[in-house]
């Protein structure tokens, strides 16, 4: 991906970075609702629509699992 200066950098970072960032702010939310939570007690789910073809939908699924906090079950 090419950003608007013209740097380039991997998609797959910059969706792995983007998944890192919701999670990271879902987590800074909920901590501060529930003091005591852990990340263990979240299931954490990515939808994408049944329309992508199968390249795609493992391209999310490389992202979500480089994120590291999903494992290869999702």
């Amino acid at each position: 991906m090419e950003d608007i200066n013209g740097k380039k950098m991997p998609a797959i970072i910059i969706f792995t970075m983007a998944i890192n960032y919701m999670r990271e702010h879902l987590l800074d939310i909920l901590k501060k609702r529930i003091p005591d939570i852990r990340q263990s007690d979240i299931m954490f789910v990515i939808n994408v629509p049944a329309i992508w073809n199968d390249a795609s939908k493992q391209f999310m699924r490389e992202a979500a699992v480089a994120v590291c906090t999903f494992d290869s079950s999702i």
